[in-house]
């Protein structure tokens, strides 16, 4: 018996495969807040770190870490966010 074509899921890509545990799946929305949090958080501290340019001197480019993880964080909370609206059915009322 062959799958209807409304419930196939799309293929993860390798990086969300590293990047997300499946178990991560089971509740995609607190996961999705917590990977925000952690985000923001990366984000405020290369922020920190670039206004701590003149302090830190040749140390500034270490600033370049914690917003390169931001950016990935997000995107994997965008990611795991857009998988739940495609995996989840319409319900009809």
């Amino acid at each position: 018996m062959y799958a209807s074509a409304n419930h196939v899921l799309p293929p993860r890509s390798v990086l969300m495969r590293l990047l997300v545990r499946s178990s991560e799946y089971r509740r995609p929305r607190t996961w999705v807040r917590v990977r925000l949090a952690f985000g923001a958080f990366n984000l405020f501290l290369g922020a920190l770190l670039l206004g701590a340019a003149p302090w830190l001197g040749s140390l500034t480019g270490l600033a370049a870490v914690p917003l390169t993880g931001a950016a990935l964080i997000f995107w994997t909370a965008y990611r795991l966010q857009a998988s739940v609206r495609v995996s989840r059915p319409a319900v009809r009322t």
